[in-house]
This record gives structure tokens, C-alpha cells and sequence, in this order.
């Protein structure tokens, strides 16, 4: 029996689980680099069922995905809502001791990149609406997961380095890891007003309707109490670029003033401190971003790779760590546009 199969088994008596019915589809929903996800249809409608990866599996993370999805919930906020099994909970363990949980299916398409001007300003004004409605969440977040803990990654960076110094590998991508290291310690945050943030603002993590409004906002393991910049950073890595994660793509100017005027246009406001560090976000999140794959790369654990395209996840690693280090080079290249653009959107004290 393959293990496709077997998964695919262990997920219809995770379900069996659920008062939501006889199982009618199943399918396996192939986007995401974390989470194994299916798309559930039952005599009482659809759902989204995901075996979650080890590492946000924690119950301290799954209680504050819980506590989050329930305060967007009652502000009516389109975003997943939590299925509660047989006996009221929100997560179970299968026979493997992998947790899993269920959700609502929402309405609309996820896209791995923008298709289009008005989808990026779509997407920038629901993410300023989200940091708007998440400012009255007062809940203590539980979980310490470090997404955007930029020290943290650079640590774990130069503590992989030490462990694999002696591999090809580390030799190969030393330059890399080099670069990240010196450049990363240059453009961290002064203190800022810290808000809730969803943490990994990809585009792929919005759905959009056939007008490629945006509809809602999904994927919300990685909230925490943290500085709005680094959603806005990751939103310019991510949305301001064409192609894959792996491909060297040039940063566009157009699409970070979309994303501007969509997001100036919700009724988040931002610091004079926080508008003036908006084009330093982008960098420093895309190099975060590097410094992640590169320490995956020589650890081999944690994110999901191509097996079509590559021989291995650290082959898949080091292409999206070259990547990152492009568009962060091209972003310092054009930041005086980038300053000129903000200027554009909003006003501040010079």
C-alpha cells in the first residue's frame, strides 16, 4: 500500500471523528510548503482538513489559532473557523500522532503568485483591515514559534554553519551564508509599536473571488504580537516580484505602489518611524527569509520541496536562498524610488 493511500485512509477516520456527516470527496490540495491539507465534501457541506506539520502542531499554537479564529469570527472577519469533533475539541491525533484539525471550506481560489494590479491592492487593503480588527485581540499569545524572530533565524543560521562546516554542502553556499550574516545585522528594526501580525502575509495565503477581490485570509498559525512591518516586508518579498520562490526575479516598483495604495486605503495608520522603515522591511524580511532556507538547506528538516524539479529539499533550499538574495539586492538598488513611492502614499515628518 502506498503511503498516498494510507494517508489518504488515516484522513477519512480523522473525519469519522467529526459530526459532519458521510464523506462524499476527498482530495489532496497540493499548494503549501507546511501543512498537508484536503478538501472534504460531506452531506453537510465542505471542509478543510489539514494533518499539521510537527512543528506548529503544539498545543500552545493550536490554542492560539483558536482563540484568533474565534475573535475574527465574531468581528466577521473572512477567515477559517474551527470544527470541534465528537467531543468538542479542536484538534485530534491520529494513529501516527500526528494532529490534525478541521475548518469551514472558504469560498475562492488561492493563486501562488499576483496575477494582477488589482488583486495586489485587493489583497494590501484585507491585510490592513486584518491588522485593524486583530488591535482589540487582547489574548496572550501562548506560543513563542519564532517566525519572525530575525535574531533567531540568524542564530539558528550560523549554529547549522558551525554543525555542517565540515560538509561540500556548507563549502558550496558558504558565500551565501556570508552574505546573510553581515547584511542582516545592518537593517534590524529600532523599537516599534508592536500589534498583531499574521506573520506569513503571502499572496498564496489570501483567497480571491473570479473579480480577484479578495475574500479572506487563511493560514493564521504564525500570528503573534509583533511590529506590522514585518507583514508589510514580507507582502513586498512575496508580492512585488514575479515567479517562484526559487527563481531570480527583479523587484517591481509597480507592484509595491499597489500594494500601497491598497493598503493606505484600509483604516489601518501607521507611525512616521514605521512608514520611513517600509523599504528596509522588505529587505530584511526577504534576507530573513534566506537565512531560513540556507539553514534549511544544511538541516534538511522543515520545509517542503519540489520533487519534480530538484534531487533533494536542500537542492530546493539553496535555489529559493539565491533567489531571496537577488530581490534583496535589487531592492537596495532601487530604494530611492521605494522612498520616493511611500512619500507618495503617505505624509510624514522628514
Amino acid at each position: 500500500m502506498s503511503a498516498q493511500i494510507s494517508d489518504i485512509e488515516i484522513a477519512r477516520e480523522v473525519i469519522g471523528l467529526y459530526a459532519v456527516g458521510e464523506v462524499h470527496d476527498l482530495e489532496h490540495i497540493v499548494e503549501g510548503l507546511i501543512h498537508k491539507t484536503y478538501r472534504v465534501k460531506t452531506g453537510r457541506g465542505e471542509y478543510a482538513l489539514q494533518c499539521l506539520h510537527p512543528v506548529l502542531a503544539h498545543e500552545a499554537i493550536l490554542i492560539d489559532y483558536q482563540r484568533v479564529t474565534e475573535h475574527l469570527d465574531a468581528a466577521d472577519f473572512p477567515a477559517p473557523r474551527l470544527i470541534a469533533e465528537r467531543q468538542d475539541q479542536v484538534w485530534v491525533t491520529d494513529r501516527q500522532n500526528r494532529r490534525w484539525r478541521l475548518t469551514n471550506w472558504l469560498p475562492g481560489k488561492s493563486y501562488p503568485a499576483i496575477t494582477s494590479r488589482h488583486m495586489n491592492r485587493e489583497a494590501a487593503a484585507l491585510l490592513g483591515r486584518f491588522h485593524m480588527v486583530m488591535s482589540t485581540f487582547h489574548h496572550p499569545f501562548l506560543s513563542t514559534h519564532p517566525l519572525h524572530n530575525t535574531e533567531h533565524h540568524l542564530r539558528s543560521l550560523q549554529q547549522a554553519s558551525e554543525t555542517y562546516k565540515s560538509t561540500p554542502l556548507f563549502h558550496k553556499i558558504s558565500p551565501l551564508i556570508r552574505t546573510v550574516t553581515a547584511t542582516i545585522p545592518q537593517l534590524l528594526f529600532p523599537p516599534l509599536p508592536v500589534r498583531i501580525v499574521h506573520g506569513d502575509p503571502k499572496i498564496s495565503n489570501f483567497l480571491f473571488d473570479e473579480a480577484e477581490n479578495a475574500t479572506a485570509i487563511i493560514d493564521l498559525d504564525t500570528c503573534s504580537r509583533h511590529t506590522v512591518l514585518v507583514d508589510l516586508g514580507d507582502a513586498m518579498r512575496s508580492w512585488c516580484r514575479q515567479g517562484g520562490e526559487d527563481e531570480e526575479q527583479r523587484f517591481s516598483l509597480i507592484r509595491f505602489e499597489d500594494l500601497l495604495q491598497g493598503y493606505s486605503s484600509s483604516p489601518m495608520t501607521l507611525t512616521d518611524t514605521e512608514i520611513k522603515l517600509l523599504p528596509q522591511a522588505g529587505k530584511l524580511i526577504t534576507l530573513e527569509l534566506a537565512a531560513r532556507f540556507l539553514c534549511d538547506a544544511l538541516e534538511d528538516t522543515y520545509f517542503g520541496w519540489d520533487s519534480s524539479r530538484y534531487s533533494s529539499r536542500r537542492d530546493h533550499n539553496v535555489a529559493r536562498a539565491k533567489a531571496m538574495l537577488f530581490l534583496a539586492r535589487d531592492m537596495a538598488e532601487q530604494e530611492g524610488q521605494l522612498n520616493q513611492l511611500v512619500k507618495k502614499y503617505y505624509k510624514y515628518i522628514q
